[in-house]
């Protein structure tokens, strides 16, 4: 939970000149409104500033949020509005940066207001459902009046150029009954600067329409406007689906309604009341009431309030069910008024679950399909992806299950998709690499509608995964001003960011060439080189920044070409590809984003390999299959899932000075695995397993919330001389568990398996320890080694790390998987002798 309080809402005037059926302040289950002042007096609002200005200064806030609200806050005047704000500005200005704001039904904005708001720095907002007929549905005066030219006139008053920049933007509320696309369009043509859609306010007590009895209408209403919103370039930002992006990204949502960041958030009623968040007002009769006043109470009073602090909990007091979803993350369980239901309180999914599994699945998946949606036609949605029955407790065992692992990987391919979309899509100019980038992008979207099965498959690249994140983290970072930091993902240098743009070129051109799709366009060079993820490269003399490509159907060609008559085969580099049974995976030494997951610990420089001599591609393939025949005989319960997910192996230059692979850093690529070149000493076997547990609890944390990372928080773990964060200590956990079961294996079964030293496994290795590693004791030892520091770690979790619902069942998970282990040790090596004596014993006589 925030430990501090930056947004207030105020409500100064508790009557409105509209009667809307939908108003969750007059219609819904609370009434309090009834017994409280009609406005709020200047005393309030003097106390309510003190009160703000003194939490401002405790906790340094530098920007605090004021909304002034009702009612309808502009029935108090422009005078006493005119001291209102005066008050705030007199107590805040020279203590935060004070962003102040007004929500309002817009029928009596005039300009006196709006000359008040310029000279006070007031952003106005307004409340409108769309054209006439989908606004007169509930927004009306209470004589049955229509509202709707009213509103209209207020927002021709604020697109006029001397009160444009008071434009806040418009709220919208659903309705499922209204046409969306009418509704949208009647919305762009008030030409706002943002946009809103607020679902209805209801419970599991008096739940939303839903016409017909379809489950989720208003995922389906909010999936028109979005496919129409994208068609046409995104021309305004819409609040909603940009939370919901954001939050699948891992940033907050900046929102209530969706998203697990908590929202810092205080409204103050007309009599000086603090309450919880007016959306409460729909539960039950006081539910937004506290108890406390700003005359009693300071605001970190208010902020330890239990209701408070159940809303702002990063997993937000979720039910069993919420957690289990692996969407969660990305709809927070909806907002919080929305789980009521009498006799359980909010211990409930919310009312619109149904909705949101699919707005947080298909939103931010959708981004990719940029492509025109003809009016008035439903898109045919993308599935929703979540782990099926029992997937996650199979995870929190070890190993998990072949069909939770794809389900991983439909995860991780909507979150490519998302990424993918998430980039500019707006004209970059007439260069060479922006030429590339919109064909790119152009070609992606056809195919992505004529072979989605094809397109898929090369999002499903875990390096267009790696590209996409990188790219957009590095135009953050320019956006902000740090273009110099390194934020990770591809190649860095002058001139990158055009280059990274173009990238999706290469995308559009692996999708077509796997589609058997015939095409034409220019690809970015790097180092002569230009790539299609997953496919191969090709080889490029004389190019400028890009160079011209013929992709040829597959049936007639199997090589994409350059521009010219020249189609030697000796310019095309293909991806290689192991295809034992045992493990059927690509090795890539050719992707330009291939090094993105890996870094060496102490160096900064490239660790990927390049291209290997075909005496390194046999010494991989032999190291590959063994390592593939090994883990599926002796720990198939792993194998199986490993050999779903994993879809390319990339090799790395070991660190110098260490025998081992380097060591990885940051979150890891679901699918990828990195790994240096293998040698007598290299326990292939050991590092795809942790690799695999490594990447798989990446994808799940992606997921789930696991901990309560409010403060950061430190435990002690036996592979490490100091504490460190708990997200790194359960991902050494993980691996501990997976390896006492290879070892365990490697102990109890034939002596003859490759020699083992994991990369976080025990100190075992010697110039002579690949003779020591064949016998049974060594594996034997190294298992009681990870058994007894996976058992330290899995305590030290449990105990100090703040687990959230999904952490503490999952940590209870390992914990069951390392009894299980404990209570069937290792033989020793001297049980081992007798009962070989027996053996020989009793086939002698």
């Amino acid at each position: 939970m925030p430990s501090f309080i930056d947004q207030y809402v105020l409500k100064v005037h508790g009557a409105c000149d509209l009667a809307c059926d939908h108003c969750y302040v007059y219609e819904h289950a609370d009434q309090s409104w009834r017994t409280k002042p009609r406005t709020m007096s200047p005393a309030v609002a003097e106390q309510v500033a003190r009160r703000i200005a003194e939490h401002a200064r405790s906790h340094a806030i530098p920007t605090v949020r004021i909304t002034l609200h009702g009612g309808e806050p502009l029935l108090l005047g422009v005078a006493r509005l005119r001291e209102l704000i005066r008050t705030f500005r007199t107590a805040l200005d020279d203590v935060v940066r004070l962003g102040l704001h007004i929500q309002t039904n817009g029928v009596t904005l005039d300009e006196a207001f709006l000359e008040l708001f310029a000279a006070s720095g007031v952003q106005v907002g307004v409340s409108l459902d769309g054209d006439l007929a989908a606004n007169d549905r509930h927004r009306r005066y209470a004589n049955g009046r229509s509202s709707h030219a009213a509103v209209l006139r207020g927002l021709a008053l604020l697109r006029r150029q001397e009160f444009r920049h008071l434009y806040g933007g418009i709220l919208c509320t659903v309705d499922v009954e209204n046409d969306p696309i009418a509704v949208y369009e009647a919305l762009l043509e008030q030409a706002p600067p943002h946009l809103d859609f607020l679902l209805p306010q209801a419970t599991w007590e008096h739940p939303p329409p839903r016409p017909d009895g379809t489950p989720a209408p208003y995922a389906a209403w909010l999936g028109r406007i979005h496919a129409r919103w994208i068609a046409d370039g995104r021309p305004v930002p819409i609040r909603l689906f940009d939370a919901l992006a954001a939050a699948a990204w891992g940033g907050a949502s900046g929102s209530e309604a969706v998203g697990l960041r908590p929202v810092a958030l205080a409204v103050v009623d007309t009599d000086g009341s603090w309450e919880q968040a007016d959306s409460l007002k729909t539960a039950y009769d006081g539910a937004p009431a506290t108890g406390m006043s700003v005359f009693t109470h300071s605001v970190d009073h208010l902020a330890a309030h239990p209701g408070v602090a159940a809303r702002n909990r990063n997993y937000a007091d979720l039910c069993a069910t919420c957690l289990a979803c692996p969407v969660v993350n990305v709809c927070g369980g909806g907002l919080y008024a929305h789980r009521y239901r009498p006799g359980n309180g909010f211990d409930n999914p919310s009312v619109y679950c149904a909705d949101l599994k699919l707005l947080a699945s298909e939103i931010p998946a959708a981004r990719m399909r940029g492509i025109p949606v003809p009016r008035g036609a439903d898109p045919a949605p993308p599935p929703v992806h979540r782990l099926p029955d029992g997937a996650f407790d199979a995870f929190a065992a070890g190993a998990g299950t072949v069909q939770g692992t794809e389900a991983l990987a439909d995860m991780r391919l909507s979150l490519t998709r998302a990424l993918v979309a998430g980039m500019d899509p707006r004209d970059g100019g007439t260069s060479d690499l922006a030429v590339a980038a919109a064909l790119g992008r152009q070609l992606l979207g056809e195919l992505d509608s004529g072979h989605p099965a094809e397109t898929a498959e090369v999002l499903r690249d875990p390096f267009v995964l790696a590209w996409a994140r990188g790219h957009l983290r590095r135009e953050a970072a320019a956006g902000a001003g740090d273009e110099s930091r390194d934020v990770g993902g591809g190649p860095r240098g002058a001139g990158e960011g055009p280059r990274d743009r173009a990238h999706i070129a290469g995308v559009a051109a692996a999708a077509a060439w796997r589609a058997g799709v015939t095409t034409r366009l220019p690809l970015p060079v790097r180092d002569g080189l230009a790539h299609l993820p997953g496919v191969g490269a090709v080889r490029v003399e004389g190019a400028g920044p890009t160079a011209e490509v013929t992709v040829e159907r597959a049936d007639r060609s199997p090589h994409p070409w350059t521009g010219g008559t020249d189609r030697s085969p000796h310019r095309w580099i293909g991806v290689r590809r192991l295809t034992t049974p045992w493990l059927p995976v690509a090795l890539d030494d050719l992707d330009p984003y291939r090094a993105a997951p890996f870094a060496d610990v102490t160096r900064h420089d490239p660790i990927a390999l390049d291209h290997l001599s075909p005496r390194q591609w046999t010494a991989w393939q032999v190291a590959l299959s063994r390592a593939g025949r090994e883990l599926s005989l002796l720990v198939p319960g792993y194998a199986a899932p490993l050999r779903e997910a994993l879809r390319v192996v990339v090799p790395l230059r070991p660190t110098p000075g260490d025998r081992h692979s380097p060591v990885l850093l940051g979150r890891g690529l679901f699918g990828a695995a990195g790994l240096a070149m293998p040698t007598g000493t290299t326990d292939v076997a050991a590092v795809l397993l942790q690799e695999f547990q490594r990447t798989k609890l990446d994808a799940l944390m992606d997921a789930y919330v696991f901990f309560d990372t409010s403060v950061p928080a430190f435990v002690p773990v036996p592979w490490r001389t100091a504490p460190v964060p708990v997200e790194q200590a359960l991902h050494g956990l993980y691996i501990q568990v997976a390896l006492a079961e290879l070892w365990r294996a490697r102990a109890i079964g034939p002596a003859h398996h490759e020699p083992a030293q994991a990369h976080h496994g025990p100190p075992v290795e010697t110039p002579r320890g690949r003779d020591r590693l064949r016998s049974a004791q060594a594996a034997g030892a190294a298992f009681h080694s990870s058994l007894t520091w996976a058992d330290a770690a899995v305590d030290a979790l449990a105990a100090q790390a703040r687990p959230a619902p999904a952490g503490a069942r999952f940590l209870a998970g390992l914990r069951t998987a390392i009894d299980r282990l404990a209570a069937d040790p290792v033989p020793s090596a001297a049980a081992r002798r007798r009962a070989s004596t027996a053996r020989r014993a009793g086939a002698s006589a």
